[in-house]
């Protein structure tokens, strides 16, 4: 497992009430191409079933491990941190436990980031529902891709989150952190990436579907709330207090990200699905 050709890549998967997925993810990744990983599952005090499926797989494979929290934090934070302190993986990356892996996904990202010399690859993702039937491509590089022409790559992802955290294979770096300030729960992703860019990471982009990315149509109205527009001022405000942008910058991606959501939510209305 230390071959120096082999390295070691950790997996780090929050847990909380996913019975009905957790098998699957974790057999997504026991399906892997590339068999020199460790899976640590940090689970934030589930109440269903989801910690003994995880203890059944652990029985059998040495590779998975799981840790407990006796007090639940609310979001993916601090269980990805928590996962992040325990890492002995050279490379790591991360998975919800609820979307799933194609079988050649790390094999294919170490490949690339090994070749091209970088710190992070993302890929592309196709959408599956609660039922796990295909849906579609996942868009979530539509902004990416027409603001890259105006802006530098750290600067585009202060307007929108391009990178699908699930798609991520990351030279493993203990010092950057998933901020677990509460206002950005469901956000803390985003700002993961601002902060990796901003010190100075190089990111790229392997253009391949390699991630079925699970999205549940009771959760698509809750995303899209009044919510989601104070969490996104919020991340700004956060930014800008913190000296990651400029007081112009704050103006402008502020009023960037309003639209988009007004945008957005006029879309879900028309949908009826808020």
């Amino acid at each position: 497992m230390n071959n120096i050709n082999q390295p070691l890549i950790t997996i780090i998967t929050p847990l909380y009430n996913a019975e009905k997925y957790i098998a699957k993810t974790i057999q997504s990744v026991i399906n892997q191409t590339y068999i020199h990983w460790e899976m640590i599952i940090v689970d934030d005090c589930s109440t269903d079933a989801s910690r003994e499926i995880v203890k059944e797989y652990e029985k059998n494979d040495d590779r998975i491990i799981l840790l407990e929290f006796s007090i639940n934090f609310g979001g993916p934070a601090r269980p990805r941190n928590k996962g992040l302190e325990n890492a002995n993986g050279k490379y790591m990356a991360f998975l919800d436990a609820d979307d799933v892996w194609l079988p050649e996904k790390l094999q294919k990202q170490l490949n690339f980031i090994q070749t091209n010399n970088i710190d992070i690859v993302h890929t592309l993702a196709n959408v599956i529902d609660e039922n796990s039937i295909y849906q579609g491509f996942l868009n979530s590089h539509r902004i990416y891709n027409k603001l890259k022409y105006f802006f530098n790559e750290r600067d585009v992802l202060f307007y929108t989150n391009f990178i699908n955290i699930n798609s991520v294979l990351m030279k493993t770096n203990k010092q950057i952190k998933f901020s677990e300030d509460k206002n950005l729960i469901a956000l803390e992703d985003w700002n993961y990436w601002i902060d990796n860019l901003c010190s100075g990471v190089t990111v790229k982009l392997l253009e391949e579907r390699l991630l079925n990315y699970r999205v549940c149509t009771t959760s698509l109205s809750s995303r899209e709330t009044d919510t989601s527009y104070r969490k996104g001022l919020y991340l700004l405000s956060f930014l800008l207090l913190n000296k990651k942008i400029s007081t112009g910058h704050y103006m402008f991606s502020s009023f960037f990200w309003i639209l988009k959501l007004i945008i957005k939510n006029s879309k879900l209305k028309l949908k009826g699905l808020i």
